[in-house]
Formats: structure tokens, sequence, C-alpha cells
């Protein structure tokens, strides 16, 4: 192995650019293809996160600020002649805007046509812009916010949550336990009020209430909490089964002693996480559940000086 010049040999296109090739690190697969200009690169370097110039927008971008879909650097590769790139990475989610892992989801048959290969990860309306514009992050802040704004104003004499958040005392990881245990029973069927879809909106929107009090109490911000991305971290594959027996064990852990700091934090954001799974196993778009909960939250009169 020999040592070569630094990357300010690098180069870079007429127009400042240098074409990146992105693969997975663990499954060599290639995610996507994407422009960089200098300070990209070096901000990718610094950061251990890609970072692209968007050529349409003319801006610099990190890939997941929006998503939470990002890309931790494994190694950065130059060609031979030093005019492109190629980046491994450990993809967090899905790689592709359109919801697939990969940008190559399409295969070019012979005739021309274009057949999908790959199975969708999530609902792009679900991550970017929504039906009212709004993004999984935005509208994640805005739910976890509206707690905050009862933790942090009295309205105890309005809000049992106002009073429950503002009590150093009260504890809820027993009613979290609680709640988990009723999502695991509605999907094997022994704890039912409607049919599935319902019963999952019900019982897994009253788990993130839970949680998101939990998240409060111990002033955990949503930027470490990201309830954003945990609620795309699912997997479409688990069988509805399986996610029951997790859901039962993750139920009888939040009734051991409790945790603080960044464990509960984690605690937390793995339990978000598999709400939302157990959300897709029963054909539930997760962001469903957060929707449902601001309903609640934004017909509430004393809520309407934060929601308005």
């Amino acid at each position: 192995m020999t040592s070569e010049a630094s990357d300010s040999t690098i180069s870079f296109g007429a127009d400042g650019l240098i074409p990146v090739v992105i693969q997975d690190a663990s499954t060599n697969a290639v995610l996507m293809v994407g422009f960089m200009n200098e300070l990209a690169l070096q901000k990718t370097r610094e950061t251990g996160r890609t970072h692209f110039w968007s050529r349409s927008r003319s801006k610099l971008w990190r890939k997941g600020e929006t998503s939470g879909h990002e890309q931790a650097i494994e190694s950065i590769f130059v060609n031979c002649e030093r005019n492109s790139l190629l980046i491994t990475v450990q993809q967090v989610g899905a790689a592709c805007h359109d919801g697939f892992p990969t940008c190559y989801y399409r295969k070019v048959e012979e005739d021309g046509s274009l057949t999908v290969v790959r199975e969708r990860w999530f609902d792009p309306a679900d991550v970017y812009d929504t039906t009212d514009g709004e993004s999984l992050e935005g509208r994640t802040r805005r739910w976890f916010g509206a707690y905050e704004y009862l933790r942090d104003n009295d309205l105890s004499e309005h809000s049992g949550t106002s009073k429950r958040l503002r009590d150093p005392g009260q504890a809820v990881h027993n009613r979290i336990a609680d709640e988990l245990r009723e999502l695991a029973g509605v999907l094997t069927g022994e704890h039912r009020h409607s049919d599935l879809i319902e019963d999952v909106e019900l019982e897994g929107s009253q788990s993130l209430y839970w949680l998101a009090i939990a998240a409060v109490k111990a002033d955990v911000p949503w930027s470490e909490l990201r309830p954003d991305r945990a609620l795309i971290s699912g997997d479409t594959s688990l069988p509805i089964s399986s996610i029951a027996r997790i859901l039962q064990r993750e139920a009888e852990s939040w009734e051991s002693p409790s945790t603080s700091g960044s464990e509960l934090t984690a605690r937390i954001h793995a339990a978000i996480a598999l709400v939302a799974q157990a959300a897709l196993a029963a054909h539930v778009p997760p962001i469903t559940l957060i929707r449902r909960d601001l309903d609640e939250l934004a017909s509430k009169p004393y809520l309407q000086p934060y929601f308005f």
C-alpha cells in the first residue's frame, strides 16, 4: 500500500462538481449517484455524513436532512483519473426519495419497458410533503412541541396531561407497558374494540402518547429523540405474530426500574419504532398515529395559543 497526494489533486469538472457513486458497505448495492463540489466533499469528510451539491436548487444539502435517512461514511475512493468518487456508507433507512432502498429499483427490459424489482420501504408522502404540505419532521416537531407546551405552561386546571407532565413524582413507565401490551393484544386478536386497523390506530396513538409524556417529563428534546426517524425505520417483512411477541417483551422491559439520560432516550426511540412496526403490520401508515393524536390535541381550546 502506497501513499499519494491529498484530495487537493481531485479533479473537479469545469462546473466545479465531481460525480459521486454511493454504495452500501454491507450489501455492495449501488444506492445513488450525486454530485459534490469542494465544500460538499469537505463537509462529508468533516461530519462523516454525505453532503451533496444540488444542481437544480443551487445549494448544499445533507443526505437525510429531511427524511432522517442519512449515510454514515465508511470509505472514500477516487477513480484512476481522479474525476469521480466512490463512497461506501452505512445507510439508515431507504436511500431513494421515492421510498425504495436504492434509487436503482427499476429494471430496463429488452423491449425498453421498466419493471419495479424492489419493494418500497416507505410512502414518500409520509416523509416529505404530505397532503397539507407538511413534512414528517415538521409534523412530529409540532406534535412533540404540544406536550412541551403543556409541560411549560400550567394548564392543570383544564388538562390532565399538563398536570401529569408537571408532576415530577408521577411515573408513567407502567402506563407505557400497559399500552404496548394492549397493542400486542390487538395484533394477536386478544384485545379488540373494533376492527384491526381502527384498534391499531387507537392503541398505537395511545402508546405514542405515553412515550411522548415519558420523553417530555425527562426533558428529552425532539432533536435527540428524533421520533420522525423512529417512525420510518420499520421492516415490512416481519410477520405480525413476531411483532406481537416483541411488543410483549418490550412491555415487560418498561416494568423494570426506570432509566434516565441517553439510555432512556434510546429506549423511547426504540419503542416508537416498534409501535410504527406494529402499524405497518396492520397496513396502517405510522404517520396516521401522529395525525390522530395531533387532531385530538388541536381540538383542545387551551392549546389554541400553541397551534394558532
